[in-house]
């Protein structure tokens, strides 16, 4: 009997000490959560939480970095290089306009997407809704004037047929003109697919800095047309 009693005491006091070491080992369940395997205290999880939040709340709303795979936009971007595409303009500001460099969802069924479900273009946009585009001789023509574009890398060799850009869509080529799918290959874009505009390269270092805007430069070249047009009737109403 004296045994068995000993036997009970050894195992209580065994039983006490194992509980101590785990208290000394876990932290106080008092203000932790339970998370992945792991014991984080709340604030933590709230700061996790509200940072994670902030970062893909200023991702959807405001910028996000891209990565370059492809030359199809060289010599503006090479191989590696990265960007930062902001997305206020085009929600608060003005519409894309001939000479912005754009990101975008492709239209159905061009390109495939990535490890992460992601399947994003990066372009040149050249025309806008209404413009009429055709390509030949090595040129781009736009509502029939020929586009001077010091950004692309070589004349395009191929021929594209005139079109009207559709209600609600742009039109957009890669500065590698012949090394690009892009809307000569699909057509044009909807606006709705834009996700933002590239503004600045940071990768490489020695790149680093803003995009050179030639917005102006191509809005500039728009009157012209317009003085080709009038000079074209003015000497059929002299000869009325």
């Amino acid at each position: 009997e004296e045994f068995r009693q000993e036997q009970e005491q050894q195992q209580q006091q065994q039983g006490q000490q194992q509980q101590q070491r785990q208290q000394q080992q876990e932290p106080s369940s008092d203000g932790y959560i339970r998370f992945l395997g792991l014991n984080i205290s709340k604030d933590d999880l709230l700061t996790i939480t509200l940072a994670l939040a902030i970062s893909y709340g200023i991702r959807w709303f405001i910028a996000e970095p891209r990565f370059i795979p492809s030359l199809s936009m060289f010599p503006t971007f090479d191989v590696g290089d990265r960007l930062i595409a902001e997305k206020l303009t085009y929600r608060f500001s003005r519409p894309p306009v001939p000479g912005d460099i754009v990101i975008f969802h492709p239209v159905d069924g061009v390109g495939s997407k990535d490890l992460f479900g992601d399947n994003v273009f990066i372009k040149r946009v050249v025309a806008v809704e209404g413009d009429t585009v055709e390509v030949h001789d090595g040129t781009l023509y736009v509502n029939g004037q020929a586009r001077s574009e010091p950004f692309i890398y070589q004349k395009p060799a191929y021929t594209l047929g005139k079109l009207v850009v559709p209600p609600g869509d742009v039109f957009c080529l890669g500065d590698n003109r012949n090394n690009s799918y892009d809307s000569h290959v699909w057509g044009p874009l909807p606006k709705e697919n834009i996700l933002g505009r590239a503004v600045f390269k940071y990768w490489p270092l020695t790149k680093i800095g803003p995009l050179q805007d030639y917005t102006g430069f191509i809005a500039a070249q728009a009157p012209a047309l317009v003085d080709q047009q009038a000079g074209a009737v003015a000497p059929q109403l002299a000869q009325q």
